[in-house]
C-alpha cells in the first residue's frame, strides 16, 4: 500500500502524494514547546508555578522525487513550493498516523539532489494549535474504524462510544490526551432537545461542573451549547445561564440533567479527541 500525505480545509483537499514521482518517506514530530508561568518571591527559594500553556511544534515530512532529467526535477521544485506555501492555514493528514489530523503552515523546505533527476526533500510544518485532533470528530466515530486513534491501555467497544442519549444520566468518553477546554479554543458542541418548563442543569459529575439554563426551553427549541456560548435557535442566551460552561475530562465523563418537569431528552456531544 503507497503513502500517502493529504491537505485539505473547508473548501477543498489535494493530495500530495499523487504527483507523478513523489514518494513520502516517514513524519517526524518534534518535541512539544512548554511554556510555564512562574513567579520568583524576593527572599524566598524556588519559584511559584502558575498555570503551563503549550506552544506550537514542528512536523517534518520526509520525501523522495524521481524525474526524467534536470529540468523535470526543477519543474517539480517550483510545483512544490506553490503547493507548500499557501496565504491560509491547513489541515494535513498522513498515512502514518491515520487517526490524526494536523492544523499547519508550512515552515520550511529543504532539498537534497543526489543525481540530475533525483532528490529527497524535508519539509517542515508548524502545528500553530500545539496539538494534533482526531481525523473525524465524535458525530462519525466508530470503535474498529482506524481513523480513530485511542490512548494505550484504554479498553473500548461500540457500546462505551455514545455520543447521543436520551436518559437523564449518561457516560461520555474522552479519548484525548488531555481535559477538553472550550476556554482553550478546543471545540467541544453540546446540542440539546428538552422539555424544561422551569430551566434545566446538566451536570459533569466527573469535573463538578454545572451549567445551568433559567429559561424555559421545549423539545422542539434547538438549544446548543456552543463552546462557552449557550444558544436558543441561533440566538444567544447566555443572560438567561449561570454564565459557567463545560469541560471534558479525559477517559470517561459522568453526566446528569437536572431539573424540575424537565421530559423529552435527545442531547448529542460533538468534539474532537485532542493528542498532545
Amino acid at each position: 500500500m503507497n503513502k500517502e500525505v493529504v491537505f485539505f480545509n473547508d473548501k477543498s483537499s489535494y493530495k500530495l502524494t499523487d504527483i507523478k514521482g513523489l514518494k513520502f518517506l516517514d513524519a517526524i514530530e518534534e518535541d512539544v514547546e512548554v511554556n510555564t508561568n512562574t513567579t520568583e518571591i524576593n527572599g524566598t527559594d524556588g519559584v511559584l508555578v502558575g498555570p503551563t500553556s503549550f506552544g506550537p511544534f514542528n512536523l517534518i515530512l520526509n520525501f523522495s522525487f524521481k524525474g526524467i532529467d534536470t529540468n523535470d526535477l526543477k519543474l517539480y521544485k517550483q510545483r512544490l513550493r506553490k503547493i507548500l506555501y499557501q496565504r491560509e492555514p491547513f489541515y494535513l493528514w498522513h498515512s502514518d498516523a491515520p487517526g490524526k489530523k494536523y492544523a499547519v503552515y508550512c515552515d520550511s523546505t529543504e532539498n537534497e539532489d543526489l543525481t540530475n533527476s533525483f532528490a529527497t526533500f524535508k519539509v517542515s510544518f508548524v502545528v500553530f494549535k500545539g496539538y494534533s485532533e482526531s481525523m473525524y470528530d465524535t458525530s462519525h466515530i466508530r470503535a474498529n474504524d482506524e481513523t480513530w486513534q485511542f490512548q494505550t491501555g484504554v479498553q473500548v467497544n461500540d457500546d462505551s462510544l455514545l455520543y447521543k442519549h436520551t436518559t437523564t444520566g449518561f457516560k461520555i468518553f474522552n479519548g484525548s490526551d488531555i481535559k477538553i477546554d472550550p476556554l482553550l479554543r478546543h471545540k467541544l458542541i453540546i446540542y440539546i432537545n428538552i422539555d424544561a418548563p422551569n430551566g434545566f442543569i446538566l451536570w459533569n459529575r466527573t469535573t463538578n461542573e454545572k451549567f445551568a439554563y433559567k429559561g424555559s426551553v421545549k423539545s422542539t427549541q434547538a438549544f446548543t451549547l456552543k463552546g462557552v456560548h449557550p444558544l436558543l435557535d441561533g440566538k444567544r442566551v447566555g443572560h438567561k445561564s449561570n454564565w459557567q460552561w463545560l469541560t471534558l475530562e479525559k477517559g470517561y465523563n459522568d453526566f446528569q440533567f437536572l431539573g424540575d418537569g424537565i421530559k423529552n431528552i435527545n442531547v448529542e456531544f460533538v468534539f474532537n479527541y485532542i493528542y498532545r
